[in-house]
Parts: structure tokens; C-alpha cells; sequence
């Protein structure tokens, strides 16, 4: 018997890479640019989302969470040590920042629906999509092409070495070819 989850208008990655993309250009952030994510939140959202909430709350009311988005609203909770973190630049903290960001962008003017979990289908998973965006999000194709290494996408977009190296593997095929089975 299979469990249940809440499931969302399927979308598969190359979807979610093209509203990115799209996103990027509104919001005029160069397509291989790092994206100041404190400033995203805190500015730039307000000003082209005007029912757009952002709050930190203290971590004891967000006991085991590191951030939440309430699907159906435009409302984007952190806990406190992931605001911290995030505002000093941790690579962690950007991600999970970006999941958020993500969960806002493709699931507010969703209502999801109870799924039974009978089969691997990603695809209608949000948490898989937000993960997906966040990857997306934080280091573009565009930019992730430049690099030359996992090592220097991590520098350059300031994520975890293990997202750079997911994100150059998928960008880059020689890499995955040498490193397959280590990663996935």
C-alpha cells in the first residue's frame, strides 16, 4: 500500500528550468549571475508581489524546519538560525531559501491534492519541484557551462559542493561519464 502525499500539477525539470529562465529575465538577473537571495526576499519580492509576506520566525516555533512556504499564499517563513545563516552567505541557507522561493513560484495558485504515492512520479511531487527549482535557480545552465570544475560552480553560485557537483554532472556529460554511480 502506498502513501499518500500532497500532489501538484505535474512538471518536469526542463518546464521548471524554462520558468527560471523566464523568471530570471523579469526580475533582470543575468542568466550565469549569482543571485543575491537576501536581497530577493526581503526587497525585490515586495516591490513586483505586493501580497508577498516574508518573516522570520524564532526557531523554537519552527521546531525541526528550516523554512516554509504556505502553498496557496505568497508567504515565505524562515526560521531564525536560516536567516542568520543565510544573510552571512551560508550555501545551505541559500538552498533552502531557493526551495522556498521555488514552492512560491509554482505552487501558490495551486490547491494541491491528496495522492496516493503508488509510484515513483516526481513530476507531481512539490517538494521534488522546489528542490528542482532551487537547483535550477541557484546555478543556471547558463553559468553552471562556464565552469570548469564542481569546485568552482560551488564558488561561484555559493552552494554546497554536493549540489555542484549534481548541477555539473547534469551540465556537463564528460563529468557525469567520469564520475558515474559516485552521485547518483
Amino acid at each position: 500500500m502506498g502513501s499518500y502525499f500532497r500532489a501538484v500539477r505535474p512538471m518536469s525539470t526542463i518546464e521548471i528550468e524554462a520558468a527560471t529562465v523566464q523568471l530570471r529575465k523579469l526580475l533582470r538577473i543575468d542568466a550565469d549571475a549569482r543571485v543575491q537571495m537576501v536581497q530577493l526576499v526581503e526587497t525585490v519580492l515586495p516591490e513586483v508581489l505586493p501580497e508577498y509576506l516574508f518573516c522570520v520566525l524564532p526557531d523554537e516555533d519552527m521546531p525541526g524546519m528550516d523554512g516554509i512556504t504556505a502553498i496557496g499564499t505568497y508567504t515565505i517563513c524562515l526560521s531564525e538560525h536560516t536567516y542568520v545563516d543565510l544573510c552571512s552567505g551560508d550555501p545551505e541557507a541559500r538552498q533552502v531559501t531557493a526551495h522556498e522561493f521555488g514552492h512560491l513560484i509554482l505552487h501558490s495558485q495551486q490547491e494541491p491534492a491528496l495522492a496516493r504515492r503508488s509510484f515513483n512520479d516526481n513530476s507531481v511531487d512539490p517538494e521534488w519541484q522546489a528542490d528542482r527549482f532551487a537547483d535550477l535557480w541557484l546555478m543556471p545552465t547558463a553559468g553552471v557551462r562556464k565552469c570548469r570544475s564542481p569546485s568552482e560552480v560551488a564558488e561561484r553560485f555559493t552552494v554546497t559542493i554536493e549540489a555542484a557537483q549534481r548541477r555539473y554532472a547534469e551540465v556537463m556529460p564528460h563529468y557525469a561519464e567520469k564520475i558515474q554511480g559516485e552521485l547518483f
